[in-house]
């Protein structure tokens, strides 16, 4: 037992198997639990399973079959979270085995959050809180619970907090709300806490959670009267400086109270040597806070200095800053290869091959996917690169699904039997999906031609890079089954953000593809200055933005929590309202 409880888990299987095999019923089937446990967490989960499903349920106490029940659970849940939900139906333990409890519903709000369901996600959180048996671990549960209520948007929260009864997920579900509105301003914002402590008498929430509502709130009326913008308006990159600023602008005229805030705006510069001079005519101005630069060269610059007097919110990543007093928020293709390559991991694949464009581009966002995919536990099975202004990707693909040996093994058995056979080529099949990394026009020739080359059956996982930004269901229809990740933004649903959008495509026409994601970075840069500090300060909380859901690591980075969708007719649908 000492060996399992320490992680040696093959000593442990060592040692549990000959009790298992001496012992009777229901002893035997305790120790085949322990095995089955072992094997699971060494990674072999497939026999952990072949042995729960062969275990003999005759007489088993509703402990064991509980403990079954949620380790079943645990090894279906990467791969299927539908069945996993399907396995953890109501334990038939009594409510007395606590950790039992704790541990069913933790696990559906596991499957839940991997089906992308946060309200469901929360209520189980909820009904595992009454087993937890420490102060700590309660702490912990109502931080998930705040989590995935964190990642529902104000409308979303508005509309479930209407349904009654007034219980303890509702008063959850009121406080995200809540949470949603910190502009209201600190003396608003304790009236509806009071409100909600009438409403709600008796629930869990611990203080903390209600201090910090309030604390944000105060935060929040703390705005800059002045901000600078040091953005690359003339050079290779004005295009992209344009485009932020309009971005930017727009939400300075959207935002009550703007008049009392004023912009300077100051063209960056070509050179990194120039962004210092820059940034401190913009202090020496009266800039409070600074968006920009875009350039990584300047970024670089800024985050080298000992001191800066006042804050940035740079537009590009470089290397850890040398103070805290810069930020650094970027639409990186290689951080979405990587969430590319843990979603792909989360869908319960383990072997993926790589086809990336062979440009600077295609090779960074290839080499971020592969050392993500490695760090996961995954195996890089292939890689293939083209050139960018290729068209026709035979030999590639070929050599990646290896067509040439199936061709071998036909000629060799035709030699054997001495006569000509009918022959259909066949891959490899020890890749089970792909990662693409292309533009829109190279991923449009790439996805016919992975079906004649027989490989139209394996998953596609893409970037935002794939995507024009626009719908055009003529020219995507090539495109059809590709997934791929990008910001709320792109997608054309439902919604105050998307009324926005297009009000701004209509006052804005000339910016489209990639410019109009960067309009979409320019509104939450703006929106996301005073937002900072609180998202520096509550490590657990989120900033629903156009560009994605962002959150504040150490060291000051923002990292964004993006959308996935597949092409369906030529047109991208979000995943999470497929249903084929």
């Amino acid at each position: 037992m000492q060996a399992f409880y320490e992680g040696q888990y093959d000593e442990a299987i060592r040692r549990f198997t000959p009790l298992r095999d001496k012992a009777v019923p229901p002893k035997r089937q305790e120790y085949e639990l322990y095995i089955a446990e072992a094997l699971h967490k060494s990674e072999r989960s497939q026999q952990a399973l072949q042995m729960l499903e062969s275990m003999n349920l005759a007489g088993l106490s509703p402990q064991l079959l509980v403990r079954r029940q949620l380790l079943r659970g645990d090894i279906v849940l990467r791969k299927d979270p539908e069945l996993a939900l399907s396995i953890l139906q109501r334990p038939a333990a009594p409510a007395s085995e606590r950790t039992l409890y704790a541990d069913f519903y933790r696990l559906r709000a596991a499957a839940y959050s991997r089906l992308e369901k946060p309200l469901d996600t929360a209520r189980e959180f909820v009904a595992r809180e009454p087993f937890l048996a420490s102060e700590a671990e309660r702490e912990a549960n109502q931080l998930a619970i705040w989590q995935a209520l964190g990642t529902l948007s104000r409308e979303a929260l508005e509309q479930t907090r209407r349904q009654p009864p007034p219980d303890t997920l509702s008063g959850w579900i009121e406080l995200a709300a809540m949470a949603k509105n910190l502009a209201l301003g600190p003396e608003m914002m304790q009236q509806r806490i009071d409100l909600w402590r009438r409403a709600y008498p008796g629930h869990p929430v611990k203080q903390k959670f209600l201090a910090d509502l309030l604390e944000r709130s105060r935060e929040l009326t703390r705005r800059p009267s002045v901000i600078g913008l040091l953005l690359p308006l003339s050079g290779q990159f004005a295009q992209a400086g344009a485009a932020i600023r309009d971005g930017v602008l727009a939400a300075y005229y959207q935002s009550p109270g703007h008049e009392s805030i004023r912009l300077n705006i100051y063209d960056a510069g070509t050179s990194p040597e120039q962004i210092l001079s820059r940034y401190q005519l913009a202090v020496s101005e009266g800039a409070q806070f600074v968006i920009g630069p875009l350039d990584k060269g300047q970024v670089q610059v800024l985050a080298t200095q000992d001191q800066l007097p006042v804050p940035v919110l740079a537009l590009n990543y470089t290397g850890p800053a040398m103070n805290d007093n810069i930020f650094q928020f970027a639409l990186s293709p290689e951080e979405e290869a990587i969430v590319a390559a843990e979603r792909a991991w989360a869908d319960g694949h383990t072997r993926m091959a790589v086809i990336a464009s062979d440009d600077a581009l295609g090779n960074r966002m290839a080499e971020a996917f592969a050392a993500r995919w490695n760090e996961l536990g995954g195996i890089l099975a292939g890689k293939t690169l083209y050139e960018p202004q290729q068209m026709d990707y035979t030999t590639q693909l070929e050599d990646l699904l290896k067509l040439a040996d199936s061709d071998a093994r036909r000629q060799r058995l035709q030699q054997v039997l001495g006569k000509k056979l009918e022959f259909t080529p066949r891959r490899r099949q020890d890749i089970q999906a792909l990662f693409v990394a292309a533009l829109p026009i190279q991923g449009r020739l790439l996805r016919p031609q992975l079906k004649f080359n027989f490989a139209g059956d394996l998953p596609i996982y893409a970037t935002s890079t794939i995507y024009g930004g626009r719908p055009d269901a003529n020219q995507d229809r090539d495109l059809d089954g590709v997934m791929f990740c990008d910001m709320p933004w792109t997608f054309d649903s439902d919604g105050p953000q998307q009324a926005q959008r297009h009000a701004l495509q209509a006052n804005l026409p000339h910016y489209g593809g990639q410019l109009q994601r960067l309009v979409a970075m320019g509104i939450d840069a703006y929106h996301l200055v005073p937002m900072l500090r609180t998202l520096q300060s509550y490590p657990y909380e989120r900033y629903p933005g156009e560009t994605g859901t962002l959150r504040l690591e150490s060291g000051g980075r923002l990292l964004r929590q993006l959308k996935w969708a597949r092409f369906k007719d030529g047109l991208p649908q979000p995943l999470e309202n497929l249903t084929d």
